[in-house]
């Protein structure tokens, strides 16, 4: 029932079903939402659209009302270098480009709420987009008006840097949660009305009225999320919610089996993730457009235009959400924001939150956000090293939650994120988290669709969780790179960074997996190559004189649950330590292997086997140790 690449007509005929089982805060009432944002921006048209440059006071401020004078929903806005506007109010424009600085934050904002409405919001040459907003609400709204820039397209909102000297930056940030997740105390059974968590929500910084979503801990990609609000906190800090548990959610504690290990206990709780934010981008409905055939291919072979809807073998028709991007250059970091109803299907480069070609950014970040709904992808980071995703809740997000994308990408950091898919893999009308006709149909179809997939291994991976997808992890490697690193990587000599702590259960096929050949090697790839090897003599197994080139790295206090596999096809210089497998059908699952390149490593360190089997590599020694099984 889960969709593969070729089944778009399907996809197409169960999109109503699939959005009716979604959930949108534009559409949760108007008494959530600022006056007048629905009757102002949504449904828009296309419209033509004129090209109008904001003058400023003498000061070089303008506010919302200045701006409202000389621009409107026909105008194609110009914030000029030099001038700061203020949004003091809610706008509607055809589209906004930002060369100067936007301010906007508790003390600019007179009421509650306020919204700003527009085709596309580009920020340009050395413009800032500088949001803050601690205690009131703002929604940034993406309309489907037809107005499009050049670089980022239709319906979006992002940053580019067109020449090498540009350095746009986005900056928003808002309400901070403390922790934007947690696990259940207590088993949720069906009729219950109230949720224990393991922290206290007010420390956590949850409210009433805030939306929450529960994982399933069924196994094998076959249980149900659900979605709550909260109508209560008691003095004990248990949840109240609007609307009593359909299905039983798991909370259980398993002690420690790991004597050569670090005597970890097991957690093998439902996430319960906090999908509610007070800066909130959104726009206008999903809509299905026709493909052309005249547009050009990005990637040869991928079937994929980044100008619109390019038509292929098994694609007729895409379906538009807005997107969000960081582009070519600048810094961006978006911090305690929902985004939703984003995600272009069909499209190639449009997804929800978006790090593209930034190459070293240590100051990128995406950290406490929430996406729901997407229809192509999470979080994406594509040729950028060191930037940080961090603390992020992922839920309805259809292909992969969290991608890393050219096999280039070097050093960033996933940590502590939450991902989510509330839908059973075979379900005949919600398919799981699949869709098709997107450029990778691996990581997104029934294929290996997978909550974090990257085609590059040397990234941090932290305490991150992934539930109910068909596989939790998947490292991808085995090819030469992609796009503009095409012919220019080892994918399968890349080094490991941290894996450690992260939690996969309940996915259909594998919870932590590697594929393709992974035997980590010492290289010359570096983010000083832009993460290119630039001699291919060292991807080799051997060198000259006969002796290993392999390194080796240790995946750390991983838990996996309730999978079908956990591990690898063919992967050698790679330890499991502290790893506790349990309850999956293959508790572990390793075709091939070789001896470690330092002589003296064990395959297995420190870990525990309970209820499963395990299928271990049959053409190499494997060597075992400190390890318990049950």
């Amino acid at each position: 029932a889960a969709l593969n690449q070729a089944q778009e007509e399907e996809y197409l005929n169960k999109f109503d079903i699939m959005q009716t089982a979604s959930y949108a805060m534009i559409e949760d009432g108007k008494e959530r939402l600022p006056d007048a944002l629905v009757d102002t921006c949504s449904n828009s048209v296309a419209v033509a659209l004129s090209q109008v440059t904001v003058r400023a006071s003498t000061n070089g401020f303008v506010d919302s009302n200045l701006v409202s004078e000389q621009c409107g929903d026909h105008s194609i806005c110009t914030i000029p270098f030099g001038t700061t506007f203020q949004v003091n109010s809610s706008i509607n424009l055809g589209a906004l480009i930002v060369r100067g600085v936007v301010e906007w934050n508790d003390s600019t904002q007179v009421d509650e709420r306020a919204f700003l409405c527009a085709g596309f919001v580009a920020i340009e040459g050395h413009g800032k987009w500088e949001m803050d907003l601690q205690n009131k609400d703002a929604f940034i709204y993406i309309k489907d008006n037809g107005a499009t820039h050049d670089h980022l397209r239709s319906r979006a909102f992002g940053s580019v840097a067109m020449m090498d000297s540009d350095y746009p930056v986005i900056d928003i940030n808002g309400h901070e949660l403390k922790r934007t997740w947690s696990l259940l105390s207590e088993p949720l059974r069906h009729g219950d009305e109230t949720v224990k968590l393991m922290h206290d929500p007010n420390l956590m910084g949850w409210r009433v009225g805030d939306r929450i979503g529960i994982a399933p801990t069924d196994k094998t990609s076959s249980g149900h999320g659900e979605a709550f609000t909260i109508i209560g906190i008691d003095k004990g800090g248990s949840l109240m919610l609007d609307k009593r548990v359909q299905y039983v959610h798991e909370a259980k504690f398993a002690p420690a089996h790991t004597p050569g290990g670090n005597n970890i206990p097991a957690l093998m709780s439902a996430e319960v993730i906090n999908l509610s934010r007070n800066i909130i981008i959104t726009g206008d409905e999903f809509r299905h457009v026709p493909c052309d055939s005249s547009l050009p291919e990005a990637i040869p072979g991928e079937e994929t235009s980044t100008q619109g809807c390019r038509c292929s073998s098994f694609r007729k028709a895409c379906t538009l959400g807005l997107h969000t991007a960081a582009m070519h250059g600048g810094t961006a970091r978006i911090q305690n924001t929902r985004v939703e109803r984003c995600g272009q299907r069909g499209i190639e480069g449009k997804y929800c939150l978006h790090f593209h070609k930034l190459h070293d950014c240590p100051t990128c970040l995406f950290k406490s956000n929430a996406i729901e709904g997407s229809h192509n992808r999470g979080i994406i980071i594509h040729s950028t090293h060191s930037s940080t995703v961090e603390e992020n809740v992922l839920y309805n997000v259809r292909g992969a939650g969290i991608y890393i994308e050219d096999g280039n990408e070097m050093y960033n950091s996933l940590n502590y994120n939450t991902v989510i898919c509330p839908f059973p893999f075979n379900d005949n009308s919600l398919h799981g988290c699949t869709i098709p006709g997107t450029s990778n149909r691996i990581a997104d179809t029934s294929d290996n669709q997978s909550g974090i997939f990257s085609l590059a291994s040397t990234n941090s991976l932290l305490g991150n969780r992934v539930s109910n997808s068909f596989n939790g992890m998947l490292f991808k490697a085995g090819g030469i790179g992609r796009g503009d690193s095409h012919g220019k990587v080892c994918e399968s000599a890349a080094k490991l960074a941290r894996i450690e702590g992260n939690t996969f259960h309940g996915n259909g096929r594998f919870g932590t997996y590697s594929l393709g050949f992974n035997y980590p090697k010492m290289t010359d790839q570096s983010i000083q190559t832009d993460g290119h090897n630039i001699d291919k003599s060292l991807c080799k197994g051997f060198n000259g004189q006969g002796y290993q080139r392999g390194i080796s790295f240790s995946i750390v206090d991983n838990l996996d649950y309730n999978n079908a596999f956990v591990g690898h096809y063919e992967a050698g210089d790679i330890q499991y330590f502290g790893h506790y497998s349990y309850g999956n059908l293959n508790l572990i699952y390793w075709k091939e292997t070789k001896n470690f390149a330092n002589g003296c490593s064990a395959h297995i360190s420190g870990s525990a086997y309970v209820q499963g089997n395990m299928a271990l590599p049959d053409q190499a020694t494997f060597i075992i140790e400190n390890t318990s099984f049950g």
